[in-house]
């Protein structure tokens, strides 16, 4: 996955599933708008970062090995 197809799907999910603004999730993480967008352009979310904005959206990271056949 890209930088720009991570950042796609956060501003997606964001949009969708939590109906709230980049400038919503900013806050709720603890950062400006502006740091906010920037970490997404530039693909430098912490996991933390992320973990936290998916909890408040009701949702989970789960991690699985890939199923390589």
């Amino acid at each position: 996955m890209t930088t720009e197809q991570l950042a796609l799907e956060i501003r997606k999910l964001l949009l969708v599933e939590g109906n709230m603004s980049e400038t919503q999730a900013a806050k709720l993480a603890g950062m400006s708008q502006q740091n906010f967008s920037a970490k997404l352009k530039s693909g430098t979310l912490r996991y933390l970062e992320v973990a936290g904005l998916l909890e408040a959206l009701g949702c989970e990271i789960i991690w699985r090995k890939k199923d390589n056949k």
